[in-house]
């Protein structure tokens, strides 16, 4: 329930963003300042004339993104000023441990997808192709990492308001993880990808993790660029569709092996945590 009140309050506050003129900076993290919820940061690329390069502005941030802090590290946003203060939205790190790698093995993927027939994606008994995005963290991860971890994978966005779809399948999610320490499978990891990056920003991801309860040691939330989301759709065979202010989508569920190889897939909304659990059991 909290996800869904979590999803609804996401719609208010990208409609309340569109009120004010936003425009694209980059700049250096200068200091994370908790109390007022805010960081201070020196400008290196602006495309606003009256915000120049070289300044240094102090912009209230989402409760997300000031956990996450990225003190010393460079980023990019959409800055805005309303209620009489600067203000940054969609923060995306461009720096960190593995920045220049993703590049390069999201440009493999961008050609291996470009040549896949369109009946092909990843089905059981499959290897998943590599890739690399951003987590809740602002880490940079290459799915390769996960080599040696057995994982559950799926697909969502945080503005989801379907109840039976992505807030549905994120709770089962977050049971699933209770119920995988339980049983014992302490090293099963999960990882969800939303297909909406543009919003799905680090912050708002580790803001939807607390709301639903995720813990963050085995869970990883992803975003990347919208061409790396629409490569891995398309690898994975997620259909997407925006219409009426939202995304349409078909979903599924995959578990993956140690080897990186698909033991188990469930397609659409409707999957059990007990049948994954029992298939992680028997890996």
């Amino acid at each position: 329930m909290r996800g869904i009140f979590y999803s609804i309050l996401l719609q208010l506050l990208a409609f309340g963003s569109l009120s004010a003129e936003s425009f694209s900076v980059t700049g250096r993290v200068l200091e994370v300042l908790l109390e007022e919820r805010s960081l201070r940061v020196e400008l290196t690329e602006s495309v606003n004339a009256d915000v120049p390069v070289g300044q240094t502005i102090e912009f209230r941030v989402g409760a997300g993104d000031l956990e996450i802090g990225y003190l010393g590290r460079v980023i990019r946003a959409e800055a805005v000023n309303y209620s009489q203060a600067w203000h940054l939205e969609r923060i995306f790190p461009v720096d960190g441990t593995g920045a220049k790698a993703m590049v390069d093995i999201n440009l493999q993927l961008h050609a291996a997808t470009a040549t896949m027939s369109r009946r092909k994606y990843v089905r059981e008994g499959d290897y998943i192709p590599n890739f690399a995005m951003i987590d809740q963290h602002g880490d940079f991860l290459q799915i390769g990492e996960m080599r040696g971890k057995a994982f559950v994978l799926n697909f969502i966005f945080t503005r989801c308001k379907a109840a039976t779809m992505c807030p549905a399948s994120t709770t089962r999610m977050s049971e699933l993880q209770d119920l995988s320490r339980e049983a014992g499978l302490e090293d099963l990891h999960f990882v969800t990808i939303t297909f909406d990056p543009e919003f799905d920003s680090p912050g708002i991801l580790r803001q939807y993790a607390k709301s639903y309860g995720l813990k963050h040691d085995n869970f990883h939330l992803l975003t990347g660029t919208q061409e790396l989301v629409d490569n891995l759709l398309r690898q994975f065979g997620i259909l997407t569709m925006e219409e009426d202010g939202t995304i349409n989508h078909t979903m599924a569920t995959l578990l993956v092996d140690a080897n990186g190889r698909v033991a188990f897939r469930k397609e659409g909304s409707k999957w059990t945590t007990e049948e994954f659990l029992q298939e992680a059991r028997e890996l």
